[in-house]
């Protein structure tokens, strides 16, 4: 393992970004089945760091179910398709939970997300300055959007990111790809699953 993908455990954190049931295990079948091995790592991932005593922040994307708290700001595209620049999960839906299978535990962090930033209005970046953790592990999606927004801010923060590869998606497979090979590029290391398991491992 090179000097370049060595972590500090004790200085580290995992943000396991909008990784609800409405995005990992939506109730269509073909979608589900897509979406099966993004889910898989992240088991594999969610592991690995509890073994490594990593803390676990999950952030889940919700609104209010009247939608007063909705983001209507115009948008080119949300001109072009009608739809608000963000819809997330209503707030206290079994959407807005969590797989069973990466379900939060007790010692891990959860935080609801009302904007596109894991740190925006959350919390999170309050607690990585409270755990004194200055690099986080980051996957979830869309990759293009949510996650690369996150990464962003967490480069203005001055923290290390490293994004896992197959813990992200998106609906765009050109944006998702072009985030993660040269967008992201700028502001953190990409890395896969295994890359960051044997980070974790030492």
């Amino acid at each position: 393992m090179s000097a370049s993908d060595r972590i500090d455990r004790q200085r580290t954190a995992l943000i396991a970004y909008d990784v609800c049931r409405r995005a990992l295990t939506p109730a269509d079948p073909a979608r589900r089945a897509a979406m099966q091995p993004v889910l898989d790592a992240w088991v594999r991932l969610i592991v690995a760091a509890r073994s490594a005593g990593i803390p676990v922040i999950y952030t889940t994307p919700v609104s209010r179910a009247d939608g007063a708290d909705v983001v209507m700001v115009a948008t080119d595209l949300s001109a072009e398709t009608g739809v608000p620049p963000l819809t997330n999960a209503v707030e206290g839906t079994d959407d807005a939970g969590f797989p069973d299978a990466i379900a939060p535990r007790p010692q891990d962090y959860v935080f609801f997300k009302r904007r596109p930033s894991a740190f925006y209005g959350t919390g999170v970046a309050e607690l990585l300055h409270m755990l004194r953790r200055n690099t986080i592990l980051i996957g979830g999606g869309a990759t293009n959007r949510g996650v690369e927004t996150s990464v962003r801010e967490a480069f203005s923060m001055d923290l290390t990111t490293i994004v896992v590869r197959e813990c992200c998606w998106g609906g765009d497979q050109e944006a998702h790809d072009y985030s993660l090979n040269k967008a992201m590029k700028m502001y953190a290391r990409i890395r896969h699953l295994d890359q960051v398991i044997a980070m974790l491992n030492g």
